[in-house]
C-alpha cells in the first residue's frame, strides 16, 4: 500500500481503512493524523501482470486436476498451469470418484 502524505504539514500516512468501492476520479475525505487538518483525495487504480510460461499452449500436456465443487458430481477438471477447464472422462471420473449427477440426486433420494 502507498503512503498518503498530507497536503498541509507534510506527514506520511497509511488510511486505516479504505472505503468499500472506491472509484477513480471520485473524491475521498480523510483527516490528518498529524496537524488533524482534512483533505481530499482520488485514487488511481493500478494493475500489475504476474506472467509465467504455460508450456501446455504451446504443445505440452496440461495438468489436469478436479476441481474442489460441491456437488462433487459437479466438478470438472482444471489445467493447473493454464487454468482451462474440461469435463472429466470416465476413466478420471473413476479415480477421483466423481459421481455422475444421476448418481449424486439417487443417493439423495435414498437418504432421505
Amino acid at each position: 500500500m502507498e503512503k498518503m502524505k498530507c497536503p498541509y504539514c507534510g506527514v506520511e500516512f497509511n488510511l486505516d481503512e479504505f472505503p468499500y468501492g472506491m472509484e477513480e476520479g471520485a473524491l475521498y475525505e480523510t483527516a490528518c493524523p498529524e496537524c488533524k487538518k482534512s483533505f481530499v483525495y482520488d485514487v488511481s487504480i493500478q494493475y500489475d501482470y504476474d506472467c509465467r510460461k504455460a508450456d501446455c499452449l504451446n504443445g505440452a500436456a496440461h495438468n489436469w486436476q478436479p476441481t474442489a465443487t460441491s456437488p462433487k458430481c459437479a466438478t470438472k477438471m482444471q489445467c493447473s498451469i493454464c487454468g482451462e477447464e474440461r469435463n472429466p472422462t470416465e476413466k478420471e471420473k473413476k479415480k477421483y470418484n466423481i459421481p455422475s449427477y444421476k448418481e449424486y440426486f439417487d443417493n439423495l433420494n435414498k437418504n432421505k
